[in-house]
């Protein structure tokens, strides 16, 4: 089997002359062979190795085990092994993370820290062919694109995968024919989790009934697939300067330049700004791509699309920026006034809303947070929309004095975003309507009142409330 691992390395470059490798172990069949083999294979890649193991405290008793029969495996070939224990328990309860996944983010977290302090830049890992037939198979029923489709890579950033091209069933083999005693996880038999119940029960039953070699299939559809992905990947990283920009933080796309490209480019050129931008592209899904990619192509300017991990999408008139909600300055959207039709429909494209203005003899029965009733003879027409000013003051219904708007703001609490979206009605005497929040005192319906006018916004992408 050291022959075809060798044939693997080389086939992907995983490994150079000279290379100091850090290798996970968890005292399982899979990187016990792991570490066997490549300490077999020093002399060939003049490779240096240490072993790093991680005790998750999920197993007590068990876990301790784990370790010491790691150090000790360790001894007998000569290798250096750095270990730790990490309470991922107390982890899951703190971060509302899954076990896996926090069990996960922190061993590869103990990994990095201790490669980067051994001045080591590649780590490996144990991944072999069974893995990555489970992979593909639990992205597929998930959901997913090409980048779930090509499942586990022999190499990403820092981390390599020398097993990747050998069964599970070579791995047990090698074990008996080298004398190797791996330690076992119980938890690797429940059926708790998805991958287990995959590789326990739907796999087996795929193979039986279905494909015998559908483990087979499932790797090479992830490696024509990975192929076609990395060739895409690598043209959008060339279009890069010309379509994205990178300011403070904020990722601008050109709309001109993105509408310009293919939708398989778009969609990875999309993945690959969120990815710059957050390190990762977790709780994205391809629903969230075709959202950004419809805002990005018709989307009105102004309109904000919200995605995980707090990330905002927001249209300008020549480009579309993607910013942490948490820390991205509030661009104001300048809407110049704009005489409303009176009665009629008025659009107002810069706040994708429109406004209807309805005369009328009798009150309205019936009108919304969106909606305010006026008392006609009250107003001095024409009346007009447009965004908030420094300095504008109105005096809110019910109240004595005026109030400054930016203070009406602070204190109904309104968010800094939506302030900056939020329509302004007046006439030639002044602010009648803070639009979806206050209406002023002038104007007010009495019992006097005997004709009326409805103003309704009736709003698009950008909610008021």
């Amino acid at each position: 089997m050291l022959v075809k691992i060798s044939a693997w390395i080389d086939q992907y470059h995983l490994i150079e002359q000279g290379d100091k490798l850090l290798l996970a172990c968890s005292g399982g069949p899979d990187s016990l062979v792991l570490v066997h083999s490549l300490h077999a294979l020093c002399s060939k890649y003049n490779i240096s190795l240490a072993v790093a193991h991680v005790d998750h405290m999920f197993r007590g008793p068990d876990s301790v085990e784990d370790a010491e029969f790691v150090a000790d495996f360790c001894r007998q070939l000569g290798l250096p092994c750095y270990q730790t224990a990490i309470n991922v328990p107390q982890y899951i309860v703190s971060s509302g993370r899954s076990p896996q996944d926090a069990a996960r983010e922190l061993r590869y977290q103990f990994l990095r820290q201790t490669a980067a302090q051994l001045g080591i830049t590649k780590i490996a890992t144990g991944h072999h062919r069974d893995d990555q037939a489970e992979t593909v198979l639990m992205n597929l029923l998930r959901g997913t694109g090409s980048t779930g489709i090509r499942g586990i890579r022999p190499a990403h950033d820092d981390i390599i995968r020398p097993l990747l091209g050998v069964s599970r069933q070579e791995i047990d083999r090698y074990c008996k024919e080298q004398g190797l005693t791996p330690r076992q996880d119980s938890s690797n038999f429940k059926t708790d989790y998805l991958r287990n119940r995959i590789r326990l029960k739907l796999l087996p039953d795929l193979q039986q009934h279905y494909n015998q070699t559908i483990k087979e299939a499932l790797c090479r559809t992830a490696e024509l697939i990975g192929s076609e992905h990395d060739f895409i990947s690598q043209n959008v990283r060339k279009l890069w300067p010309q379509t994205v920009l990178e300011e403070q933080g904020v990722f601008r796309l050109s709309k001109k330049g993105f509408s310009e490209l293919h939708i398989a480019q778009q969609r990875e050129l999309l993945r690959q700004v969120i990815e710059k931008k957050q390190g990762h592209t977790r709780g994205i899904t391809f629903k969230h791509v075709e959202k950004f990619i419809e805002m990005a192509l018709t989307g009105q300017v102004g309109s904000i699309l919200e995605l995980p991990g707090n990330l905002q999408v927001r249209v300008n008139y020549h480009d579309v920026e993607l910013y942490s909600a948490h820390n991205h300055p509030v661009i104001p959207v300048k809407v110049a006034p704009l005489e409303i039709q009176l009665p009629g429909v008025t659009d107002v494209p810069e706040l994708d809303l429109t406004i209807v203005a309805e005369l009328c003899d009798s009150a309205p029965e019936k009108h919304s947070q969106h909606s305010a009733v006026f008392d006609w003879m009250e107003l001095s027409p024409p009346l007009y929309i447009r965004t908030r000013l420094d300095g504008d003051k109105f005096q809110p219904k019910g109240l004595k004095g005026n109030k400054k708007i930016k203070d009406f703001f602070i204190d109904a609490k309104i968010p800094r975003k939506k302030r900056e979206i939020t329509p302004i009605i007046y006439d030639e005497k002044g602010i009648l309507w803070v639009g979806g929040y206050r209406q002023a005192e002038r104007g007010d319906v009495t019992m006097k009142t005997r004709q009326f006018l409805q103003l309704t916004l009736h709003m698009g992408r950008n909610k008021i409330d």
